[in-house]
């Protein structure tokens, strides 16, 4: 079962369209995950160990088991319930170690995103190349401050591209935006509550 859709997009610059292409989810993340590591302190031995946890194994597992689970005949969403589990695991061990902040909020933040895409790519194919860099943007900018508020103009970019790509639709794109949003207002929920 494919999860994108080609769909005629408008004609953009080729800008637009190399736009995604350089940001990928798993870019994003490992950004993301690198920057908390580094911000709780971890050393370069507990940065690599997260990226690991959190974005490589993950990552490889939902990218090379594909083939495995249809050879078997079992469906596309035990794989993801697979990764999600991982990610959970995740979690967990990072409020029992307890891992410094913002660690624990970030890693439960993208849980909660990932189970968002899952769901929400039930009835709308929600862009997740949009969502994980709303999310992301928006937390660079709550962990090292409004200087960095100029990066919100590649939400807008990245939408552009997407559409033009005919990967999703304004309206899947914009969903996209909402689940970041969504995702964020979890990781601020989360690291008031730890």
């Amino acid at each position: 079962m494919k999860t994108t859709e080609q769909r005629p997009g408008t004609q953009l610059s080729p800008a637009a369209r190399w736009f995604s292409r350089i940001l990928p989810p798993v870019l994003v993340l490992a950004v993301l995950v690198v920057a908390a590591g580094i911000e709780a302190g971890l050393g370069p031995v507990g940065v690599l160990l997260l990226l690991a946890g959190v974005v490589v194994v993950p990552g490889a597992i939902y990218k090379g088991t594909k083939g495995l689970f249809r050879r078997r005949g079992i469906p596309d969403s035990r794989r993801a319930a697979l990764v999600a589990a991982l990610m959970l695991a995740g979690v967990i061990v990072c409020f029992l170690l307890p891992v410094p902040s913002p660690v624990p909020a970030t890693v439960t933040a993208l849980l909660f995103g990932n189970v968002g895409l899952v769901f929400f790519r039930r009835w709308l194919n929600v862009s997740a190349h949009v969502s994980v860099l709303t999310f992301g943007v928006l937390w660079i900018i709550a962990t090292y401050g409004a200087n960095w508020a100029w990066l919100l103009i590649l939400l807008p970019l990245m939408i552009l591209s997407r559409v033009s790509l005919g990967e999703h639709t304004r309206r899947e794109a914009l969903s996209g935006a909402a689940l970041g949003l969504a995702t964020f207002a979890f990781f601020l929920a989360v690291r008031t509550w730890s």
